[in-house]
């Protein structure tokens, strides 16, 4: 068998290979672009009141929920107090970029609930009263792919700009 070595001394080339060897073992630039992202895409979710991954519209807030709560009648969803939308935080690292909430009812929101999926009241009465439609706000479109991706190539090829 033979055996072909190619070796090079360009300390161009070899800067650049230990340039981008550097930046692969921190990438801790890199995920806070991801994390931004990540915040953009939500802030974009409240204000369309879209899924941010389809862009599909929020169910409008029920009559029930309107006749009960006269303070949303401004229309926002997701935003009667501003607790929800206010909570966004992200966090990223060397190797991870996240966004989250500590907002108990997230979840509820995200994904939806069906009446009664939490249990009952002291009265009976079901917990949530009525469902809940999934209306979310984390996601990631195919834009924001390509963003993720564009981020990613710039960042290899050396051409990191914040």
């Amino acid at each position: 068998m033979a055996t072909i070595n190619i070796e090079f001394n360009y300390k161009t080339v070899q800067s650049a290979l230990d340039d981008l060897l550097r930046r692969a073992e921190d990438t801790t630039d890199f995920m806070r672009q991801v994390a931004d992202v990540l915040a953009d895409a939500t802030d974009a979710a409240f204000l369309n009141e879209a899924d941010p991954a389809t862009g599909v519209r929020w169910d409008p807030l029920s009559a029930v929920t309107l006749a009960i709560r006269p303070n949303r009648q401004n229309g926002e969803i997701l935003d009667d107090t501003g607790r929800l939308k206010g909570s966004m935080v992200t966090d990223y690292g060397k190797d991870f970029a996240e966004i989250g909430t500590s907002v108990p009812y997230a979840p509820t929101h995200q994904f939806g609930a069906l009446q009664g999926a939490f249990g009952k009241t002291r009265r009976g009465g079901p917990i949530p009263w009525g469902d809940i439609p999934a209306r979310p706000f984390f996601g990631v479109s195919p834009e924001d792919e390509e963003d993720i991706l564009d981020i990613a190539s710039r960042y290899m090829a050396g051409a990191w700009q914040d």
